[in-house]
């Protein structure tokens, strides 16, 4: 059994962990909630952009008037955007991820597949792997940065109207509640007004706090009486080109949204599995400290019994 110092030395250690993992989990707990809330900022313009736009293809329906950007290819070159963290410490949360990711190249490999990575957990998994990685861009996870979404959203669409690929798809994590976070693979490019409807639609949370907002918004509703400046063509452009942006900067806040929450839950489990330990270490303590006594008690005995022989 061991001694009471190394005991005692493990209860200290033990205690130190249980520490940091509980400010860890108050601050991930706090960023998460920043995550959420620009999102949530943010999506009023996006709501009003999808409307204008829907609008707008209503309007030049049966024109025969096909924007770049919504038109399909045949899919030759893809490129996969895949979002993890710089960080570990979050659970499942990359590994979900990358799982996914894997899934979806195997699924491609008739196709010639290109990876953009962002953060760095996706660019050590691609270092070595067989597709080729195109670009790497950080994470917004701890400043919450709208440029660096908009840097990624121009890659994108720049390299899309150059036909370098037919088709661009991002592997990301959805947030749907603070316990549950889906790593899923889908597509941005060519744009379609139904993902992007279920883009906006699911900033929201199905659960828990702010997912109360859904229920008082009006309906994507699309209305005839328009009128355009300069053309309806031009503006579609221009609409389009914005709410890719818009749907870019949901994807990365949604990741660190996801992040957060996942390091958030890991680090909650690891101050209970600490609280644990201390409880197993204090009995084993316990048991010592009275294994001790008991020794001491019979030394004791022992001795005046010698005496009393004598």
């Amino acid at each position: 059994m061991a001694s009471k110092l190394q005991i005692k030395g493990k209860i200290s250690a033990t205690k130190n962990i249980r520490q940091i993992t509980k400010a860890m989990q108050m601050v991930a707990a706090s960023k998460m909630r920043k995550a959420q809330e620009a999102a949530l900022r943010a999506r009023p313009y996006a709501r009003r952009g999808l409307i204008v736009l829907r609008n707008i293809l209503a309007y030049l329906k049966g024109k025969r008037f096909e924007s770049a950007l919504t038109r399909e290819r045949e899919r030759r070159r893809v490129c996969l955007v895949v979002v993890t963290s710089d960080r570990g410490l979050c659970g499942s949360f990359n590994s979900g991820v990358l799982r996914s990711a894997a899934k979806f190249c195997r699924e491609h490999k008739d196709k010639t597949i290109e990876i953009v990575s962002v953060g760095k957990k996706a660019k050590e998994f691609f270092k070595n792997g067989q597709c080729v990685q195109a670009a790497e861009f950080g994470t917004i996870a701890e400043t919450l940065n709208r440029y660096e979404a908009e840097a990624l959203a121009e890659w994108i669409l720049r390299s899309y109207e150059e036909e370098r690929y037919d088709a661009v798809y991002a592997c990301a994590t959805s947030f749907v509640s603070v316990l549950s976070q889906k790593p899923d693979a889908y597509q941005i490019l060519p744009l379609s007004v139904e993902e992007l409807e279920r883009v906006v639609r699911a900033i929201v949370p199905k659960t828990g706090r702010y997912s109360e907002i859904a229920k008082d918004e009006e309906s994507f509703v699309v209305s005839k009486y328009y009128e355009f400046e300069p053309t309806a063509e031009e503006l579609v452009s221009y609409a389009v080109r914005q709410m890719l942006k818009a749907e870019v900067l949901h994807l990365l806040l949604e990741s660190a949204a996801s992040e957060h929450s996942a390091r958030m839950v890991a680090m909650k489990n690891a101050s209970e599995s600490a609280d644990k330990v201390l409880e197993d270490l204090q009995r084993v303590m316990n048991r010592v400290r009275q294994a001790g006594i008991t020794q001491e008690l019979s030394e004791i005995t022992t001795a005046k019994e010698a005496l009393m022989a004598e």
